[in-house]
């Protein structure tokens, strides 16, 4: 394994000397261990294009936890990093790119997908360069955070520090407690990993804040700089970064799985493999059950199946699934992604009813909504639809109603959907009818007699009125029989107001009887009267 076996050799003297330790450290190791537990992994944590990212291990689900931020003088803050508690607590670090990392800022979203805690990621004062994080981990109870450094001074003369902060995961303003020396950490438990040189050391005393280590694992490996070392919570499996540097550019990056019985055991052996990895390889994430192991390479952000065996490369137990081509710093959690997911809305059913559901033309009709779910009151809007035309009304205590528009005599469907709200799902209705018959009509007249000799009248004038409901057209034929001395049959048009105009010329003197029959329309049945006049 690129000599990694060979280094092996090396881990068992040191680890002799941890195996040594006093049984109070021994007893803290135990501690770390369970704080850990050995809960299965949940989800993958990580940042994609700027923003907070929660997918589940297959990939198959994804939620945005945090986009960019536009701080107050307008400028973009990306997340940076993120990190993944083995209690189920997220935390991820945002700052402006490129800018001093001492205006660094931490949120931590609760496992419920509540977010109620954030703050400085801050750095004790003195150095005119800051840059940090260089590896950002919080411990299993998700009440601390650790962070590694690189700051540097202004001359004169330039002094360089290494090493690691820690701090609570609270919005505390106080400046972080300084592990110096101690590079790109990592927590088993409550206890910080690190490396000091090309050697991997362990937290020695129950609290995060210690600064006594103890050397576990030597890892000198010609042409390749030890980094960051993750370990399973359940402490079967760590994995260690390893990489190499030419001229401000990295040309290598592998990642190293080893099988073993916690920090202070030698490895067992029985898994010591790289990771088969796309190109450079890197910011490896071990599951809490050390089933799982997630890595970022040339395809991007994966999740495999821990390796089985000491085949080289290693034998995933699970092939590769591609969380996002373009996503970094992955974090394996014991989150529940449904707890972030938007809440699924409620199913709701939407009913129409007409009033009236048979009509006159012409007559005023409303057609009401009525939109119910198992739980609650439904809000939002309904739209309705009849023919070519529709309204959209805002629901109150679950209904709406619209008024229809005008519509022609015969049967129309009538349907409505409803918007859905936060809470509950869109729905739609049924098709329900609403049937238009005609209106009825009534028709009158008088007639004016003109012209009159002694034995004709040269002129009578009949002026005809048919009305029926208001706004209705009465557009269409009638038809005058006049009976008495003098017969005649004449037709004449009706206008939309319901008005016609008959003149009768030289009608003898008599007594007549004008019978008028309005023939009606599509829209109004026809009626008839009789006018009577004497010449």
């Amino acid at each position: 394994m690129l000599g990694m076996r060979t280094a092996l050799s090396t881990f068992a003297v040191l680890l002799v000397i941890t195996a040594t330790a006093p049984a109070a450290v021994a007893a803290s190791i135990a501690d770390g261990a369970g704080a850990a537990g050995a809960g299965g992994a949940g989800s993958i944590a990580y940042v994609d294009g700027g923003g907070v990212w929660l997918s589940s291990l297959d990939g198959a689900q994804k939620v945005r936890l945090a986009a960019p931020v536009v701080n107050g003088d307008g400028e973009t803050e990306n997340w940076l990093a993120v990190a993944a508690a083995d209690s189920g607590r997220i935390v991820a670090v945002r700052n402006v790119p490129g800018r001093i990392s001492n205006y660094s800022w931490f949120k931590i979203w609760e496992p419920d997908g509540t977010s109620t805690v954030e703050g400085p990621l801050n750095a004790p004062s003195g150095w005119s360069t800051y840059v940090y994080p260089l590896g950002f981990d919080i411990t299993a109870d998700g009440q601390h955070l650790v962070y590694g450094y690189s700051n540097s001074s202004s001359c004169c003369p330039i002094t360089f520090a290494r090493g690691t902060y820690v701090r609570p995961a609270t919005n505390s303003a106080l400046g972080p407690i300084d592990i110096s020396g101690k590079e790109h950490p990592s927590l088993f438990g409550s206890r910080v990993i690190a490396h000091e040189g090309t050697t991997v050391v362990v937290q020695s005393a129950a609290s995060t804040y210690g600064t006594e280590f103890v050397p576990w694992l030597d890892v000198s490996i010609p042409g390749l700089e030890l980094r960051r070392t993750d370990i399973a919570a359940n402490g079967q499996l760590a994995a260690i970064e390893l990489v190499q540097w030419n001229g401000g550019s990295q040309s290598i990056g592998k990642i190293a799985v080893i099988s073993i019985a916690g920090p202070d055991q030698p490895p067992t052996g029985a898994v010591d493999c790289y990771l088969p990895a796309s190109g450079i390889a890197g910011e490896v994430s071990l599951s809490q059950d050390a089933t799982r192991v997630a890595w970022k390479d040339g395809d991007g952000l994966k999740v495999a199946g821990a390796p089985a065996g000491s085949a080289d490369p290693c034998a995933l137990s699970a092939p590769p699934i591609v969380i996002s081509p373009t996503a970094t710093q992955g974090a394996i959690g014991t989150a529940s992604i449904s707890a972030f997911l938007p809440a699924v809305p409620l199913a709701s059913g939407t009913a129409v009813s007409v009033d009236p559901g048979s009509t006159v033309v012409g007559s005023a009709r409303t057609v009401t909504a009525s939109v119910t779910s198992t739980v609650g009151i439904p809000s939002g809007t309904v739209t309705f639809t009849v023919g070519t035309s529709s309204g959209t009304v805002a629901l109150v205590g679950g209904k709406a109603t619209w008024m229809l528009p005008a519509l022609r005599v015969g049967s129309h469907s009538v349907s409505a959907v409803y918007s859905g709200d936060s809470a509950f799902a869109a729905s739609a209705s049924p098709a329900v009818s609403v049937v238009i018959t005609k209106a009825t009509s009534k028709t009158s007249g008088k007639a004016k007699v003109s012209g009159k000799t002694k034995k004709v009248a040269k002129k009578v004038t009949l002026r005809l009125s048919m009305t029926s409901v208001k706004g209705v057209s009465l557009a269409g034929k009638v038809s005058i029989t006049v009976n008495g001395a003098t017969k005649k049959a004449v037709t004449a048009s009706v206008t939309a107001a319901g008005k016609a105009t008959v003149v009768l010329k030289n009608v003898k003197r008599g007594k007549f009887t004008a019978k008028v029959r309005y023939a009606g329309n599509g829209s109004v049945i026809g009626s008839a009267a009789s006018v009577r006049f004497k010449v």
